[in-house]
């Protein structure tokens, strides 16, 4: 029986964790402000090096697929607590996703890379969900996973024909100054404007108009399943050897067969397809490792404290984008000038801490983080 602490806990942790990856992979990108600073010393220069290919490596693409999974577990849940008390939830969907995109536009004013608001948009399709079955939900989830746009760009190049290029151009503006020397004002509207563009051209070039939705439709099947709560623990044994196994196959074939490919352009189409196949089975392997460790201890690990931290996922999530702004912006404290990959994670480390220890206090004192507060209450408002 799933019991109502394995259901909070779990998921908050997991939550946690993935917005603890988002949370370092911003800040070592200078919360997109890809500017390094001139170092002179030849090892510092290395070692900054080292440690953001290893960040990215390991955090990339994952963080942020855990946290879109997650998403749809919420989804179903709380269409769950509705149906239990005798109300439909779908309508009341759009009224929350309204003020989620309300929130992510808040979230703009800081950070240009918001997924708050793209979140809003693309879960309104969810509201079918509850009127098809269970395996028509996986369906559409494998679809939407395997990226029909990708699957088009390696068939392309196994059989010989020329793909069509499904990119989209980026819009052309100055970050680097307007990030560097403008005021909060000036960010302000490029982040409204060009900045948010991009973001969303970005998002489509490496395939999250697919990704992001394809976990959301998976979440929701693994809630209806009851997977992370209620599958024995030889499921997610399976579960990671498989998604294991696919992050061999796919790194094989980045490692390998695309070295066969003289041309650049077309190396750099096909590790674009694969990278995102390779960046899922590696989630759902660290994602299986961690519900493994957390039923084999009954939930008394060490991973427990990030449960706080992820029941304010909302409110870390904006958080962290607001300081991140203020340390390393032209218009704030400018550290990107003094700040490269080893320092940045440094700084991370230590507000992540900050961010873990306001959240255990803020709950204990009034129960729910601010923002899932605010959109708690006007989400339930009577009409």
């Amino acid at each position: 029986m799933e019991t109502k602490k394995e259901r909070i806990v779990l998921l908050d942790v997991l939550r946690g964790l993935a917005i603890s990856g988002i949370l370092i992979i911003h800040h070592i990108e200078h919360f997109d402000f890809y500017k390094r600073p001139d170092y002179k010393l030849d090892w510092l220069v290395k070692t900054d090096q080292w440690v953001w290919d290893k960040v990215f490596m390991l955090v990339s693409g994952k963080a942020f697929a855990m946290f879109s999974l997650l998403f749809g577990v919420s989804f179903w849940i709380i269409h769950e607590n509705r149906k239990v008390r005798g109300e439909t939830y779908i309508l009341r969907h759009f009224w929350r996703m309204f003020l989620l995109l309300l929130i992510g536009a808040f979230h703009v004013i800081f950070f240009r890379g918001d997924i708050l608001a793209m979140y809003a948009i693309i879960a309104l399709p969810l509201i079918i969900t509850p009127y098809i079955n269970k395996k028509a939900v996986l369906l559409i989830s494998i679809i939407l996973l395997l990226n029909p746009i990708g699957l088009y760009t390696i068939a392309a190049y196994v059989f010989g024909f020329k793909p069509y290029d499904f990119n989209l151009g980026y819009p052309q503006f100055d970050v680097y100054s307007i990030l560097s020397e403008g005021s909060f004002i000036d960010v302000l509207k490029m982040n409204f404007t060009e900045g948010y563009q991009s973001t969303l051209v970005w998002s489509w070039n490496v395939g999250r108009f697919f990704t992001i939705p394809g976990l959301f439709f998976l979440g929701i099947y693994f809630r209806r399943i009851k997977a992370i709560t209620q599958k024995p623990i030889q499921f997610w044994y399976r579960f990671i050897t498989f998604s294991f196994l696919g992050w061999i196959v796919f790194n094989f074939i980045d490692m390998v067969w695309i070295e066969h490919f003289v041309d650049n352009n077309s190396q750099r189409g096909l590790r674009s397809a694969v990278a995102v196949y390779s960046k899922l089975c590696i989630m759902f392997s660290v994602l299986s490792l961690i519900i493994i460790i957390w039923k084999h201890n009954n939930g008394k690990v060490w991973i427990s404290r990030f449960a706080d931290f992820g029941r304010m996922g909302l409110t870390n999530y904006v958080l962290m984008s607001v300081i991140g702004a203020v340390l390393y912006y032209g218009w704030g404290l400018a550290l990107y000038k003094y700040c490269g990959a080893l320092l940045t994670l440094c700084i991370a480390i230590v507000i992540l801490i900050i961010q873990m220890k306001f959240s255990s206090w803020w709950l204990k004192k009034y129960g729910q983080g601010p923002l899932e507060r605010i959109w708690r209450k006007f989400t339930w408002m009577k009409f």
